[in-house]
């Protein structure tokens, strides 16, 4: 990937995910085991993966290069880039809560053992964005600012309060993306959501809906147009596991497109690097057309919108 500047600035990138694993004594990812497997150092010599806190990462061991070691740096780069650059769009980050463990996987091997997110855990979560940005911070648009006066987010989606865009310009919105577990414990005995920094994707049916992850947008394609037209943010892929990429294949990405989910996430914002060298790649890549940063939704209304571009 590129630097996150880059990815910001130049491509336009208006959400990202960060994957995040539990340390709280810290340590856990100092050293990265699968080196040993072809003859490397497995000390990592990083002084912060020492400090306790939540690590950004993909997976442990293996996969473990980040432009952020903790998830309180990523949190920290983008208040600053978000008040650098106050007129921005409403900007997404996917929290996912990691708990991939190589030595589940392959056992006996030395591998890292992971912590789940169990006993309420997923609040580290929780206080890290609140000791970075502030419980009242006006720079987060929180479950509150959606459901106001509704008994529930899913009523307000569907009775459309979400913010114009003019308003939510120079938000950051935070979705957390977990196993139902989690997000049981998260949502806990607080079903409206009130005083949480995070969103949660859900069933549409449960009274936190709001933001739905729906991935395929191929088979999915109507769902996804039926939920958005009800008044639901989704999530949705415009490629996966690398087949678009290798085929030049830009179905899916237009599925994505027309299916009116607002969030649309992929791997390839600019062409594999491979491609210059290796046959079995392409030059795919997803953007919208023109390069623009941002789209109306054909689910709109449209009057008086001919030729407008969105711009910030």
């Amino acid at each position: 990937n590129s630097t996150i500047d880059a990815q910001l600035d130049i491509f336009g990138i208006r959400s990202i995910e960060l994957d995040v694993y539990r340390d709280p004594t810290g340590g856990m990812f100092y050293n990265r085991m699968g080196n040993a497997f072809v003859g490397q150092s497995v000390e990592s010599g990083i002084a912060r993966l020492q400090e306790p806190g939540l690590k950004v990462l993909h997976f442990p061991d293996f996969d473990y290069n980040s432009h952020f070691l903790t998830f309180k740096d990523a949190l920290q780069y983008l208040k600053t880039w978000s008040a650098q650059n106050p007129n921005h769009l409403p900007f997404s980050v996917l929290v996912e809560a990691k708990e991939d463990s190589p030595d589940v996987m392959l056992p006996g091997m030395g591998l890292t053992a992971t912590l789940p997110f169990i006993n309420n855990s997923v609040e580290e979560i929780e206080n890290e964005i609140i000791d970075v940005f502030g419980q009242g911070s006006d720079n987060i648009f929180k479950p509150d600012d959606l459901r106001k006066n509704h008994p529930s987010l899913r009523s307000a989606a569907m009775n459309k309060e979400w913010p114009t865009l003019k308003d939510a310009r120079g938000k950051i919105t935070f979705i957390l993306m977990a196993r139902q577990g989690v997000i049981d414990e998260y949502v806990g005995i607080n079903p409206k959501m009130e005083n949480r920094m995070m969103f949660v994707f859900t069933d549409p049916e449960k009274d936190q809906a709001a933001f739905l992850n729906i991935n395929d947008p191929v088979n999915n394609f109507q769902e996804i147009n039926n939920y958005v037209l009800d008044g639901f943010v989704v999530r949705t892929q415009a490629d996966s596991n690398t087949y678009e990429a290798r085929d030049r294949n830009y179905d899916r990405m237009k599925k994505a497109f027309n299916s009116g989910a607002q969030i649309i996430c992929t791997d390839y914002y600019m062409v594999d690097q491979r491609f210059a060298s290796d046959s079995e790649w392409s030059d795919y890549h997803v953007s919208f057309p023109d390069n623009q940063l941002a789209l109306i939704n054909h689910n709109a209304d449209q009057t008086g919108l001919d030729g407008c571009e969105i711009l910030e």
